[in-house]
């Protein structure tokens, strides 16, 4: 999964890491961080995706695709060179 400058992505649920940091490594990598999953978010970020959680439920109605915590992360790393 590769995430680019300027998609969406929601946070469902609870983490390792706390909230607020996640929240800030996604702005910190250009990505725009909403409330509420909607048509327009490009990825969820919920670590148990049978949660049944609004969050949850929305994303799997519209297609969103659902990442854990640790594949969110490894999304932020940057490619290796060479």
């Amino acid at each position: 999964m590769t995430l680019r400058a300027g998609q969406l992505v929601a946070f469902s649920g609870h983490f390792l890491a706390p909230r607020p940091d996640l929240v800030a490594r996604a702005e910190r990598a250009g990505l725009r961080v909403e409330p509420t999953v909607t048509e327009r978010t490009d990825v969820l970020v919920a670590n148990d995706a049978g949660s049944g959680s609004a969050a949850v439920r929305a994303a799997l109605a519209l297609g969103v695709p659902i990442v854990d915590e640790y594949a969110f992360e490894d999304a932020l790393r940057p490619a290796p060179v060479g």
